[in-house]
């Protein structure tokens, strides 16, 4: 029969394992799921960078070829001399204007008042502005108030205005202006249009629009909307400069924040990636149970757990824990059986327990000091002979029937 082996011991003919990582499809099942919620998250992001990058665009952006964008109108434009300047700094917007400059203002929530002032002061040029807040208009001219909103559609000039007779029928409608002085067109009741023609608080020509639709890439080529957006911009002659306000890269317009050029789907979108992202993190998290039962990969016999310990125990020379813990063995077994009391303490005083076992087991008590108390051995002889007598002592201790060998 083979001798048996220690924990921690190889048979000398056992071969040594090699322990190798997860294979590629158990990784990919256990981590699958995070996988799919990373490239959610960065489809997302990716959809979300497009969309603000186009929103910011699509607002009569002399670069932009979106339906909303100002590209086909700035083209025609420079195809008759005019020089489009696409303008970021709104300061600089009246800065050095001239009789033969233009200026368009598409989004004028990006006026401040001090901006829209100098805007105003500007006493010469032609200064456009479209569907401007009421703050902007009054600081801009004296002669034009906001009045009502009235529908988008075709409607015919009614005015005479040459650029809006030159132009005919268009797209426009939106805000309408009241003027005592200034020229109304497209308008219906002759009080409010949605096209108004007068001037700056310095002089300079001013129009307003209601809406710019009508200058969009989308709508350009419909009706007579392209001649009135050069007629309105120098395109007929009048300027071989146009100045275009555009919100600067990461900035909102119209007094909105910058999460409003976002399309409607985003919000939604991004909660419902967050609530799988915590539905995950909740799912793979760890969690506290019951215990479970697992198997062991060796099961190891208790003898051999005894030999192994007493091996190291060899090993290292230490005599006197291996007595003591062949001591407090026999303790363990011998002192719940002899009722001895301990006064509270917890634990028996050795007199006492020296006193009990002498007494069942017919020893004498300075016998049983010796072994249960007394020093621990010099060699591994006194080591078994210390074992073996305490083994015969728990035996006359628990059984004193027996008669002792």
């Amino acid at each position: 029969m083979s001798a048996p082996v220690a924990v921690g011991e190889r048979p000398a003919e056992a071969a040594p394992s090699t322990v190798s990582g997860a294979s590629a499809p158990a990784l990919w099942r256990r981590y699958r799921v995070v996988l799919l919620v990373v490239v959610l998250v960065l489809l997302a992001a990716v959809a979300i960078g497009v969309a603000r990058s186009r929103g910011a665009q699509a607002r009569l952006d002399p670069r932009s070829v979106d339906p909303e964008g100002g590209r086909a109108l700035a083209t025609l434009l420079g195809d008759r001399g005019v020089r489009v300047d696409r303008v970021t700094d709104p300061t600089t917007l009246a800065t050095g204007l001239s009789s033969t400059t233009a200026v368009l203002v598409p989004v004028p929530g990006l006026l401040d008042e001090s901006t829209a002032r100098s805007l105003g002061d500007a006493s010469q040029g032609s200064v456009v502005i479209v569907d401007p807040p009421g703050d902007v208009l009054e600081a801009v001219t004296a002669d034009l108030r906001s009045s009502s909103v009235v529908s988008i559609r075709v409607r015919s000039p009614g005015c005479d205005e040459a650029a809006a007779v030159a132009a005919g029928d268009v797209l426009i409608g939106g805000s309408t202006y009241e003027s005592d002085s200034g020229t109304r067109c497209y308008g219906e009741d002759g009080e409010a249009a949605p096209m108004v023609v007068g001037t700056t608080r310095g002089g300079a020509r001013l129009v307003v629009l209601g809406t710019g639709t009508m200058l969009t890439n989308d709508r350009l080529a419909e009706d007579g909307d392209a001649a009135l957006g050069l007629n309105l911009l120098g395109g007929d002659g009048s300027a071989n400069e146009l100045r275009w306000l555009v919100p600067a890269p990461g900035t909102a317009s119209d007094g909105e924040s910058a999460a409003s050029i976002l399309p409607d789907w985003v919000v939604p979108a991004a909660l419902q990636l967050l609530l799988a992202g915590l539905l995950v993190a909740l799912w793979l998290g760890r969690r506290l149970g019951p215990p479970v039962v697992e198997p062991l990969p060796v099961v190891v016999r208790a003898a051999e757990a005894v030999e192994g310990r007493s091996r190291l125990y060899r090993r290292a020379q230490a005599r006197d824990r291996a007595a003591e813990a062949l001591r407090s063995g026999a303790l363990a077994r011998m002192v719940p059986r002899l009722g001895i009391d301990s006064s509270g303490s917890g634990e028996p005083s050795p007199a006492a327990v020296v006193a009990a076992v002498a007494s069942r087991s017919g020893r004498s008590d300075a016998a049983i000091q010796a072994v249960l108390f007394g020093p621990a051995p010099t060699d591994d002889a006194g080591l078994v002979a210390l074992a073996d007598t305490l083994d015969s002592i728990v035996r006359d201790t628990l059984d004193p029937e027996v008669p002792h060998q």
